[in-house]
């Protein structure tokens, strides 16, 4: 009979967003089922175009132009200044979860805030949120060096919006 994986130590890995590695680093403790550490975000700062965040989002065409003339109304003493998506996330998560056998599921809790919105110059507009919670499940091979699966982020009840989900690994450092 094999002996239990015990997943303690250092990874270091990537999460996969709109088609765009991102990397991450985890410290994680196993103390038998239980699961707890720290995650690290190695790129915490995003920017896109209004049109990819549009895209990204699975917003009908055109959205992208009514969201800009919104915020050129919104913003009348910046009309010439560019318009983007853009989001910071804090660099370091706690890690809570669960072990069982080779299936590793874990909630990844931000310390700190979470700015999503849109920046017309130096002006922001956007939703600020403290401790934003991504979800993670996956499998750990037989020999626990690398942990692969799915994360995904619920809408927020009350502010709409879509799942955001993507793939990640994890190697042992």
């Amino acid at each position: 009979m094999a002996q239990p994986l015990d997943l303690t130590g250092q990874w270091v890995g990537s999460y996969g967003q709109h088609g765009r590695q991102h990397p991450i680093r985890a410290e994680l403790t196993q103390e038998g089922e239980h699961l707890t550490g720290t995650m690290h975000d190695d790129v915490t700062d995003f920017e896109t175009s209004i049109f990819e965040a549009a895209a990204d989002a699975g917003l009908p065409p055109g959205m992208d132009e009514q969201i800009e003339a919104q915020l050129r109304e919104l913003f009348p003493e910046v009309v010439h200044a560019p318009v983007r998506s853009t989001m910071r996330l804090p660099p370091t998560s706690r890690v809570e979860g669960r072990v069982r056998g080779q299936s590793v599921r874990f909630a990844k809790i931000y310390q700190g805030e979470h700015f999503s919105g849109f920046r017309v110059g130096e002006k922001e507009v956007g939703q600020v949120i403290e401790g934003h919670v991504v979800q993670y499940q996956g499998q750990v091979d037989e020999r626990g060096l690398v942990l692969e699966g799915w994360w995904w982020i619920d809408p927020i009840p009350g502010l709409g919006g879509r799942r955001t989900e993507g793939l990640f690994t994890l190697r042992r450092a």
